[in-house]
């Protein structure tokens, strides 16, 4: 049975056409069967922990989510004067005694016209204003010729299970409409099987096609196109499913910082701006990046919120089993949280690390120097 991955943090993860990344995490780990002292009864329990990202390039922080207790994470946020993607990630989170992986990938930015003179001096496989130019593919070439190929090189027999389309994943992609643009997008998710380091193991990738064209009065179009919202689940062969309660719930809980969002928005406006006024030397990106503000804009505020809402209908339509997540109050922070479904009982304490468990009668409290308390599911 097909792993089934809603769609609602995994749309923030990109919501600035993958504009972060994640860094080193420090140690974290998968908690089993874990009794804290003698009397409790045993329990099957799953620790999850905050973990924050502070970009070195704004020093602030660009997000949190929770990951299992013991997992680590490699990757990090890279600026670059590219006006298309200005701030580009690459991160794996994954557990260092097993073997499942979350991965996000950068995003691809790509420029097409049918404007033969442009064609002539700016031929496929150049770039334009940083930005590769190249004619579109669909969501299956996506997959074969630039994700796998870029990202699973050094695996051996590679094989495709199955391929299915994502139609909420590519509503997203495609976004709000604009005038004058003519926009659209394909989803779409891939799971392949392979051998890696003497394993046989199982991923399933995710991502968009999107193109936003514009008609110029000369009679030709300008393609800006992006293969996005690329991420993917991975484990041993036969054990992916079972696991994606735990990748769920790393998902939903990642929320992006509306000031960091702004800043890359900025940015992006900044180098816009320079490459239009024929300012060949754009300056040093670390200069660019400080003289920028990190304050939202009424209009980049709506586009914001709309974004909210869009996600929050998209995940309203998918049914709690089928999430496989729950709903709990967090009494501590005063907010609603989404934990693995089927575990019966969850604890939070004031460092905003939860747990788990499928026994009633565990109480992390007990041998424990924080303060945990039971969350009650939300109505």
């Amino acid at each position: 049975m097909p792993i089934r991955i809603p769609l609602k943090n995994i749309i923030v993860i990109v919501i600035v056409y993958g504009f972060f990344s994640m860094s080193m995490a420090t140690g974290i780990t998968i908690a089993q069967a874990a009794d804290r002292e003698k009397g409790q009864t045993a329990a099957h329990s799953q620790t999850f922990i905050i973990y924050k990202y502070t970009d070195p390039m704004t020093a602030m922080e660009a997000f949190r989510l929770l990951i299992p207790k013991g997992w680590r994470v490699d990757g990090s946020i890279t600026w670059s004067a590219n006006p298309a993607l200005p701030a580009q990630s690459r991160f794996r989170f994954y557990n260092p005694n097993g073997t499942e992986e979350f991965n996000l990938f950068p995003t691809q930015s790509y420029f097409w016209t049918n404007n033969q003179l442009f064609l002539s001096t700016n031929p496929p496989g150049s770039l334009r204003f940083g930005t590769l130019v190249a004619e579109p593919i669909g969501v299956h070439a996506a997959f074969t010729k630039v994700i796998i190929p870029s990202s699973r090189n050094k695996v051996s027999g590679l094989a495709i299970i199955h391929e299915q389309e994502v139609p909420d994943l590519a509503k997203l992609a495609k976004g709000q409409e604009v005038q004058g643009v003519r926009s659209s997008a394909k989803g779409g998710k891939i799971r392949i099987g392979y051998q890696e380091d003497g394993r046989q193991k199982e991923e399933e990738l995710y991502t968009t096609v999107s193109q936003f064209i514009t008609d110029v009065p000369d009679g030709y179009f300008m393609n800006y196109w992006f293969i996005d919202y690329i991420f993917s689940f991975k484990a041993e062969k036969g054990s992916l499913d079972s696991q994606s309660k735990v990748f769920q719930t790393m998902i939903y809980s990642l929320k992006v910082n509306p000031r960091w969002f702004a800043k890359v928005v900025n940015v992006k406006e900044s180098l816009v701006k320079r490459y239009i006024q024929g300012i060949k030397t754009v300056g040093k990106i670390g200069d660019i990046v400080a003289h920028s503000g990190s304050q939202m804009r009424e209009e980049q505020q709506r586009d914001w919120e709309r974004r909210q809402l869009a996600q929050d209908r998209i995940v309203q339509n998918f049914s709690d089993n089928i999430r496989g997540v729950e709903r709990y109050n967090d009494p501590l922070s005063g907010k609603g949280v989404e934990l693995p479904a089927g575990y019966g009982n969850a604890w939070a304490n004031n460092l905003g690390e939860y747990v788990v468990t499928d026994s009633p009668s565990y109480n992390p409290n007990i041998g424990s120097n924080l303060h945990w308390e039971q969350l009650t599911p939300a109505k």
